[in-house]
């Protein structure tokens, strides 16, 4: 990625409301959609994007309409919003430790006739389960045990048995088995294509291998679920697989041009900002750390500032510094005058849309429609 390109950055910037403001292009935000549909067609497997990156109803039903099985959630109360705008498919990417967490999820789902598959990394979680979905008896339940496949985060050890300990505590509690599932977040960290690629069929390996341990010890229906963009993105899909769980290939952001897995002309969301102040040190532009977030970059990634700033002229800027208003600039002999717009990309793209209430949806023609950034504080 070459920031001094100026061609590849040009990009028309409209004034036409106050910013600071997220902006999506309907165009590149489609094409994103399409390839990733795409591929997993063309691979056999199904694809159930995670909506954390977007939490819009909006692109989530255009997903589904164009042809993923469901969806993934982070929270039971994201599930909820998503319930209730119409999906009636989705997976809980989270623990459950505790039945009260998941209680009005179950609700929603049994009333809207929702199929929803959990996840338990212990026996533990399968209790808080079983004990909730003892209140909710006609809800289509399932639940799938997440695998630590390198991020170390949640998730059974591959290497151990105790997928098969978990897979019997579901079935003595009347709990549909619903595969393996796992996350090799840690690919954000490989820094660049061909380590995620190497990642991508480690992950594979582990997530097979353990497969063969289930169906031998009598779990033979057995699929596998992987998810992340740049695994996704970087490797080709696996004949083995049966689901992959994408989700910032929605919007992409600078981690993933860094990476080498994206283009600057795919990155379908920026955030609008107006330059208020110039000085000797540094431009100052309306969007801060409450608009952009203090993110570098998601699982441990970390650039040397917060986003690269660009005029209508593709000239950029790099984004050093943050205070909670305001973002800091740098320039050389060139510095945009004050009143003019700007356009910030910034280094993750899930973390920007999950602070604010809406999003600008541009069109080709220049005209736009404001859009709910609809699971926005779905935090629980």
């Amino acid at each position: 990625m070459n920031i001094n390109d100026t061609e590849q950055w040009q990009r028309p910037l409209i004034d036409d409301r106050l910013t600071p403001y997220i902006e999506v292009d309907s165009v590149r935000l489609d094409q994103n959609l399409q390839l990733m549909q795409q591929k997993a067609d063309e691979a056999g497997v199904a694809l159930r994007p995670h909506i954390k990156t977007h939490k819009s109803i909006r692109i989530a039903q255009r997903q589904l309409a164009l042809g993923a099985r469901g969806i993934t959630v982070s929270k039971p109360s994201e599930g909820i919003t998503f319930i209730l705008g119409g999906v009636r498919d989705l997976l809980l990417a989270y623990p459950i430790v505790h039945p009260k967490s998941v209680a009005d999820l179950l609700r929603q789902a049994e009333q809207h006739q929702a199929r929803l598959i959990l996840i338990a990394d212990r026996v533990e979680g399968v209790a808080a389960i079983a004990e909730a979905c003892q209140q909710q008896p006609a809800c289509k339940v399932s639940v799938a045990i997440k695998v630590d496949v390198g991020l170390h985060r949640i998730g059974v050890n591959p290497d151990t048995d105790e997928a098969i300990v978990i897979a019997q505590a579901l079935k003595k509690n009347g709990l549909r088995f619903a595969g393996l599932i796992s996350h090799a977040g840690h690919a954000y960290g490989a820094g660049n294509a061909r380590a995620i690629e190497a990642i991508a069929r480690q992950e594979t390996h582990l997530m097979q291998r353990l497969q063969a341990k289930l169906q031998a010890a009598g779990f033979t229906d057995c699929p596998l679920s992987v998810g992340s963009t740049p695994t996704t993105l970087a490797a080709e899909i696996a004949p083995c697989l049966d689901e992959i769980r994408p989700g910032n290939y929605a919007l992409l952001d600078l981690t993933a041009c860094r990476l080498g897995l994206s283009r600057v002309d795919q990155l379908a969301m920026s955030v609008i900002t107006r330059v208020v102040a110039v000085n000797d040190h540094f431009v100052i532009v309306d969007a801060g750390s409450k608009m952009l977030s203090s993110d570098k970059g998601p699982h441990g990634t970390s650039a040397s500032g917060f986003g690269i700033a660009v005029d209508e002229a593709g000239h950029t800027y790099e984004l050093t510094k943050l205070s909670e208003e305001h973002g800091f600039l740098l320039y050389q002999d060139r510095r945009p005058d004050v009143g003019s717009l700007l356009r910030i990309f910034p280094n993750h793209s899930c973390a920007v849309m999950a602070q604010s209430d809406s999003f600008v949806l541009r069109h080709p023609d220049g005209q736009s429609e404001t859009q709910p950034v609809s699971a926005r504080g779905n935090f629980i």
